[in-house]
């Protein structure tokens, strides 16, 4: 790989760019700090290419983790057998929590007494 400086790059762009299409790894500095690579298409493409398949095989093995984090749940925590479907079961319940919103909204709350510290 080769190093420049952004100077030289000034300098030279078209032989620069000529090397790096050829394959050719350029490392651009100024002030002897990195600034920037350049590289050709193909590298880029083959990277993003590669980046790509690992993150589809992350997501892939992570989807296979909720499944069996899914399986172990159910045996841990089998569903009731009620007779209710999940819907049913849903239903329900919220029919029993809007009746204890209702109760609780229907009482009224009376103030405090406070003494008149007169």
């Amino acid at each position: 790989m080769r190093t420049i400086t952004a100077t030289e790059l000034r300098m030279k762009l078209g032989e620069i760019l000529d090397a790096a299409s050829a394959g050719e790894r350029i490392l651009i500095e100024r002030d002897h700090k990195p600034l920037a690579y350049l590289v050709s298409v193909e590298d880029v493409e083959s990277h993003i290419a590669s980046d790509r398949e690992r993150r589809v095989e992350r997501r892939l093995a992570a989807l296979d983790r909720l499944v069996a984090l899914g399986k172990e749940m159910r045996q841990k925590y089998p569903e009731p057998d009620d007779g209710l479907t999940y819907v049913e079961w849903r239903r329900q319940e919220y029919e029993r929590r809007a009746e204890q919103i209702d109760r609780a909204a229907s009482r009224r709350l009376t103030p405090p007494v406070t003494e008149d510290p007169a």
